[in-house]
């Protein structure tokens, strides 16, 4: 059974609480601020990305940049791990900052949705 907007809302709720300056706080605020259908807002920006605009807050490099700094130690760790899991190093396409606030938000989103069982 598909979770729905109503069901989805009080789990990333919850995230924002427990954990409120990190990457997980910023992805479960951008999908509930998604009102209309948070599942939509996940299969989206899974199937297409930071780079498709989705993601109001990471239009502009100044803010990717901004997301970067804030958050370099967790987005070290998610490059770590999923270098560990390809076996070998990401490849940087495009500004270090921006591909890796996306890369971070992206990956987040897509642990953020296996965690509360999403269906996509």
């Amino acid at each position: 059974m598909a979770l729905t907007t109503e069901q989805i809302i009080p789990l990333l709720s919850e995230i924002i609480e427990n954990n409120p300056n990190s990457i997980e706080a910023k992805v479960a605020i951008e999908a509930r601020d998604y009102h209309e259908d948070i599942p939509a807002f996940f299969t989206d920006l899974l199937q297409y990305g930071c780079v498709s605009g989705l993601v109001s807050s990471f239009i502009y490099t100044r803010h990717t940049h901004q997301f970067f700094d804030e958050h370099y130690i967790e987005i070290e760790n998610i490059r770590c791990d999923l270098e560990e899991s390809l076996v070998q190093p990401i490849q940087i396409k495009g500004e270090l900052k921006n591909f890796f606030a996306w890369l971070a938000f992206e990956e987040t989103a897509r642990k953020i949705a296996n965690d509360i069982g999403l269906e996509l």
